[in-house]
């Protein structure tokens, strides 16, 4: 197996300037790689704790009012109970929405707050 030890790219074949001058012209433009990425982590991230706390939420709330039907004993107390829930699951799941909507966005929009809260300079103003 004479060909095992061989390397995979022999050094001469190597084009080094090239390959040095592609990495060198090409910063900013690998810069803003790195930025555009870190963005859709933060925001993949932000927007799953945003569905988490939502969803433990909700759950919660869901378990008041299954505990509030159980203890109805006429069906108007019943359906009192009822349309209290609807009531409060609408506009909990209204401002949920809203809330993945802000965080989506936040994610979406160019020039993310960065850790001192200044924004990132626009792409070229470097």
């Amino acid at each position: 197996m004479p060909d095992a030890v061989k390397t995979p790219f022999p050094e001469k074949d190597l084009p080094h300037p090239v390959l040095e001058a592609l990495m060198t012209e090409n910063t900013a433009w690998m810069d803003d790689i790195h930025h555009v990425y870190g963005r859709i982590t933060h925001g993949g991230l932000a927007f799953f704790q945003e569905m988490t706390r939502f969803w433990e939420l909700r759950m919660h709330e869901d378990r008041e009012a299954c505990a509030a039907l159980l203890a109805c004993r006429t069906p108007q107390e019943w359906q009192e109970c009822g349309q209290r829930f609807a009531l409060k699951a609408s506009q909990d799941y209204a401002n949920g929405i809203s809330r993945l909507l802000q965080v989506t966005i936040g994610t979406l929009e160019d020039g993310p707050a960065v850790a001192n809260g200044a924004k990132k300079p626009a792409r070229g103003a470097r």
